[in-house]
C-alpha cells in the first residue's frame, strides 16, 4: 500500500543520490508478538529481506527477535527504553554489514 510506495520512492531517491539506507527492525517482546502480529511480522521480514537482496544501497538489519523476554529493555511490549536503545546502538555500531563512513570520509578540511 502507501507505506510500500513511500519506501520505494525513498529508495529510488537515495539510490539516485548514492546515499545508503540502513533500515533497522527494532526488538519486540514475546508479549507483543501474538499470532496475528507474528504473521504480519513474518510477512514484513520477507518483504524487507527481498528488498535488501535486490536494491543497491539498501541494508536491512533485523533485530526484532533479539530479546523477546528481556523486559528490562522495554518501556512497553513494543518500545525500547533507554537501556534497550543503548544496547541496540552498540550492536549497530559494531555491525560489519552496515556501511559506516570511515573517519577520513567524515573529516572536514
Amino acid at each position: 500500500g502507501r507505506q510500500v510506495d513511500a519506501l520505494e520512492s525513498l529508495l529510488d531517491f537515495t539510490q539516485a543520490q548514492d546515499i545508503p539506507v540502513v533500515f533497522v527492525n527494532t526488538p519486540l517482546t514475546d508479549i507483543y508478538l501474538d499470532a496475528y502480529r507474528t504473521r504480519a511480522e513474518n510477512e514484513f521480514l520477507r518483504e524487507m529481506l527481498q528488498r535488501s537482496a535486490t536494491r543497491s544501497g539498501f541494508v536491512f538489519r533485523d533485530l526484532g527477535q533479539l530479546w523477546p523476554a528481556q523486559y528490562g529493555y522495554f518501556s512497553d511490549p513494543s518500545h525500547l527504553n533507554r537501556y534497550g536503545a543503548f544496547q541496540v546502538a552498540v550492536r549497530l555500531a559494531e555491525d560489519p554489514i552496515i556501511p559506516w563512513p570511515s573517519a577520513q570520509e567524515t573529516e572536514t578540511p
